[in-house]
Order: C-alpha cells, then structure tokens, then sequence
C-alpha cells in the first residue's frame, strides 16, 4: 500500500512539476512549424532546419523540419520506421495518417518516440525523444503536450 501511495506521490509530482515550469517555444519559419520544449531542455545544437536539446539522465530531443520531396508523407515516415528497425529499436507503437504520425520503440533500456506531421504541403515537422526506460510515467504527460504543441504554423 505504501508503495502504491508514493508512486501516485511521484506521478503527481512530476506532473505538478512539468506544468509549473516555463516551456520554451521554438519554430522554424521556413518549415512552417512550431513546437514547445519542456522545462529541462537545454539547447546543445541548431540548424536552419531544428535543433537539439539535452535534458537530465541523458535524455535527447531533437525537432527538425524536412522537405518530402518526391515521397508523400506516408512513404517517409513508413521509411524511417523502416530504419529505425534496421538500427536495431523494436517499435511498439505505431499509427500513421496522412497527415500525422507516431511510434515509439525500446532499445538498451532506452524509449525512442517520433512525432510527425504533414506541413505546407510539401513539408513535414517532427520531433524525436529519446530518454531512460525506468523514466516513462513521468515523461508520458511531457510527451502528451509536446505532441499538442507540434503544429503547423505560417504556411
């Protein structure tokens, strides 16, 4: 029963936590996206294109826009889950439209989820988060508003 008591504690907590904290907000105009970071991020790279953020126990998180190309938006995403097999993830999740997509997979005690969204047109908006296992129920609401705030924005 005491166990039960402090892991509702801690969801409670971190959840507390997360919504009290500032979110950074963060876009690229040319891609025609924006996306909100979580409290704990720092930036540790940035390109024309996204940028990539740290946060504590090793956790990366990486938003970028791409250009399709030839390929539709479902072709891509189906691709990289295609790779990201072949880099060893076993992908646990997956749903994709045509306008959005998600997955998540495990490897080496790691959780890798993938948001993804059809931008003007011919553009997509995604974000990657890799972080600890033993850390998913307090990532889970980081996660759920980190997929709201993705969006489509300026085209």
């Amino acid at each position: 029963m005491t166990r039960i008591a402090l892991a509702f504690a801690y969801i409670f907590c971190s959840t507390a936590l997360v919504q009290a904290e500032a979110w950074q907000h963060f876009g690229v105009k040319e891609f025609g996206f924006i996306f909100d970071v979580p409290p704990g991020f720092a930036l540790s790279q940035r390109s024309d294109r996204g940028a990539a953020f740290e946060g504590q126990r090793q956790a990366l998180l990486a938003v970028w826009g791409a250009r399709l190309g030839r390929a539709s938006f479902e072709e891509e995403i189906e691709h990289r889950m295609m790779q990201e097999e072949k880099d060893g993830w076993k992908l646990t999740y997956r749903r994709l439209t045509p306008q959005w997509a998600s997955y998540s997979g495990v490897q080496d005690g790691k959780i890798r989820y993938v948001r993804a969204i059809k931008v003007c047109d011919d553009r997509a908006a995604l974000f990657t988060i890799n972080y600890n296992r033993d850390e998913k129920v307090p990532y889970d609401p980081l996660v759920l508003r980190m997929v709201r705030s993705l969006k489509a924005e300026g085209c």
